[in-house]
């Protein structure tokens, strides 16, 4: 199994306030039992940034399976897009007011958003509950 991060959330979008939010979890494959998905952890740690301060709060230490997620091939455009996630995160990290639609930077972290949460559909389910604001948010602004 491989242990990945997936990108920060927000838990709520506010001025000043916001907490960023990205979970440790792990996945992995098994060409025997299972061809074109992989096998998916619940959430394994979890880190809030609020600024540039964060604090982890291990979750689990159980490598037990969760979900299992599709896969698709990614294509150079996706991929481009999916290769700017440190980018993203950084923008959202530095945000000091609420992200304005009409700035090529907020237009970007949606795609980017929109982007992962087409291809991490069974982790989000995971966590949705605690993002449904800005699942929702991302969602909505296509």
């Amino acid at each position: 199994m491989e242990q990945n991060r997936i990108p920060a959330l927000s838990i709520q979008l506010a001025a000043c306030d916001t907490i960023w939010v990205s979970y440790t979890f792990a996945y992995g494959s098994n060409p025997a039992t299972l061809m074109d998905g992989i096998y998916v952890t619940s959430p394994l740690a979890r880190t809030e940034w609020k600024g540039n301060v964060s604090t982890t709060t291990e979750l689990s230490k159980e490598m037990k399976q969760a979900s299992i997620q599709g896969v698709l091939p990614l294509d150079s455009q996706t991929l481009t897009i999916l290769e700017k996630g440190n980018q993203t995160f950084k923008y959202c990290l530095n945000m000091i007011e609420l992200p304005n639609l009409d700035k090529q930077e907020t237009k970007e972290m949606l795609v980017y958003y929109q982007v992962w949460f087409k291809y991490n559909g069974a982790f989000l389910t995971l966590i949705r509950e605690d993002h449904v604001d800005f699942i929702d948010w991302v969602s909505l602004n296509k």
